[in-house]
């Protein structure tokens, strides 16, 4: 059989188990495209924007994973478009042609259409932008410390995050647990002062994919750290002094983390819907162009009327599931339709505090907590990266400190009065 190209368009936990079931198969050469290189661990880009973490702890040098793979390569690049009929990639305007392509570019962040959201909101879906998160966290401390004016120094003292998922309601806990055990200590100049951390959820509960026992326990213990959890409350304008609430209500802040929702990131020659996602076959392939496969966040297939979440273990058994369906067509046997196998929910809230729902079994508290480490220590691509990510923690628990505070790059704050709310942008109606 003559040897098939298979292009594998992101190094996400798609991409990665795509490469694990096809590295080593004869007949097959493998190109792995991402636009950095290196893999990132989304579960705990937050504990970098928080400053528990360093950011090569959670990366693995894509080159560094593919050394045992002699079939694969990497080559790293944006992709600019696919021609599913001429069957190429187009990287950085260079074609890459295919037998089979897969697709799992990820996804980036969604601002529902908020004025001002995308420019002075941060996301959370990259290394580049969790260090943002940290070094503006950490700046408006400092600039806290100085400044004499009262009204400013709550607005630099102000963290805000929208979204009461999983990432926010984690990041307002590791936020919590550093106001409670750090601050303190480092700025004894801000004694007297308050640091707000205010957790923006426009649904009934926090944790929505959770029972409403472990989105209470959630709420009572982020409440216990000093995080203000406003529900059924939605943003509507983000200005680079704070956020504007549809209430009218401004909150002063110069700290503002989106973490409200995502879309899949959009290549262009691929048939977009509903949340910019592709929506594919049962067998997670194009059904006009049955070679190309589409995994992870970019994907859209539903399972029991609602659409599969975009979770890391959706894409990883996707991954998985894709590459062993262009195994069967080699082998001339028929692909499968892909079954989500969930596995649970998992969600940390501070120090030896945690959520857990494993099926019909739910437990929180420290045994949650215990578990959470397992599967994140496990999940976590690397034996260097799993020793210092579990030192930093053993660090973390015993000296109640995060190791992690070093500003990379300043951030300047808009100067003047932030007592008055800014005038609300004119929303266009008809």
């Amino acid at each position: 059989m003559a040897e098939k190209h298979v292009v594998i368009l992101g190094a996400g936990f798609a991409g990665l188990n795509a490469v694990r079931v096809l590295g080593r198969e004869k007949n097959l050469r493998i190109t792995l495209v991402d636009k950095n290189n290196y893999h990132l661990f989304l579960p705990l880009l937050y504990q970098v924007a928080s400053a528990g973490l360093e950011a090569p702890q959670i990366a693995m040098p894509i080159r560094a994973f593919l050394r045992r793979y002699p079939n694969a390569n990497f080559v790293m690049g944006q992709a600019d478009r696919v021609d599913t009929q001429a069957k190429v990639l187009f990287v950085d305007g260079q074609p890459i042609p295919y037998d089979y392509l897969i697709v799992g570019s990820g996804s980036r962040n969604f601002d529902f259409g908020i004025p001002r959201g995308a420019q002075y909101a941060i996301g959370l879906k990259s290394l580049g932008e969790a260090l943002r998160m940290r070094d503006r966290a950490l700046s408006a401390a400092e600039e806290a410390v100085r400044t004499r004016d009262p009204e400013r120094r709550k607005a630099l003292l102000t963290f805000v995050i929208v979204g009461g998922g999983p990432t926010g309601v984690e990041l307002a806990g590791a936020l919590g647990e550093l106001k409670k055990h750090v601050v303190a200590r480092d700025y004894p100049e801000l004694r007297g002062s308050r640091l707000r951390i205010v957790l923006i959820e426009a649904g009934e509960r926090l944790l929505s994919a959770f029972s409403e026992g472990s989105s209470r326990y959630a709420e009572r213990f982020l409440e216990s750290v000093g995080v203000e959890v406003l529900k059924r409350t939605r943003v509507s304008e983000v200005t680079e002094a704070g956020v504007r609430l549809e209430s009218g209500e401004f909150i002063p802040s110069f700290v503002v983390v989106w973490s409200a929702g995502v879309a899949g990131a959009a290549l262009p020659g691929l048939p977009t819907g509903r949340g910019n996602r592709v929506a594919t076959t049962p067998e997670l392939s194009l059904s006009e162009a049955p070679e190309v496969y589409v995994v992870g966040d970019m994907n859209y297939l539903e399972a029991n009327g609602k659409p599969l979440p975009q979770v890391a273990p959706v894409a990883m058994q996707q991954g998985t599931w894709a590459a062993q369906n262009i195994l069967r067509h080699l082998r001339g046997q028929r692909p499968l339709p892909f079954r989500y196998k969930d596995k649970g929910n998992l969600a940390v809230l501070g120090r030896a505090k945690a959520v857990a729902e494993l099926g019909r079994v739910r437990f929180k508290g420290f045994l949650a907590w215990i578990t959470w480490l397992a599967v994140h220590i496990y999940y976590l691509a690397g034996f260097r990266n799993r020793l210092l990510v579990l030192s930093n923690w053993a660090y973390s628990y015993l000296t109640y400190d995060y190791a992690v505070r070093v500003i990379h790059h300043r951030h300047a704050f808009p100067q003047g009065q932030v007592q008055q709310a800014p005038e609300p942008v004119p929303v266009e109606t008809g």
